[in-house]
């Protein structure tokens, strides 16, 4: 019984060290970047054509990894308590057939 463990990490700075540190041998995926532009008015009475632009920059990574059912309690421990300052972790994990999704959503909540 294997289950994939699928993370999408976001962050407006490159995680790619922090995600060999946490997966090594995991396949990993760059996803597009997201930008978003924001224009201001630089004075808010006189001078409507002097405005300034402000831009925030979106990275995705994703990361898919094979996991045997002995070794997924303690992948899925740490990966609850991962601390990226700066980065938003989404966490998915999916099986191959339904017998092996409930035989180990009990092995998670045995050991919780």
């Amino acid at each position: 019984m294997a289950a994939k463990i699928r993370i999408v990490m976001k962050s407006f700075v490159s995680q790619s060290n922090r995600v060999s540190e946490l997966m090594p041998n995991a396949k990993k995926i760059g996803l597009p970047e997201s930008r978003a532009l924001f224009t201001v008015l630089r004075s808010p009475h006189i001078d409507k054509k002097s405005r300034e632009q402000f831009s925030m920059h979106v990275k995705k990574q994703f990361l898919e990894a094979k996991v045997d059912a002995h070794e997924l309690r303690k992948k899925y421990f740490w990966l609850k308590r991962l601390r990226a300052p700066g980065a938003q972790c989404e966490i998915q994990i999916s099986f191959k057939t339904r017998l092996d999704k409930k035989s180990l959503e009990s092995k998670l909540l045995d050991g919780s």
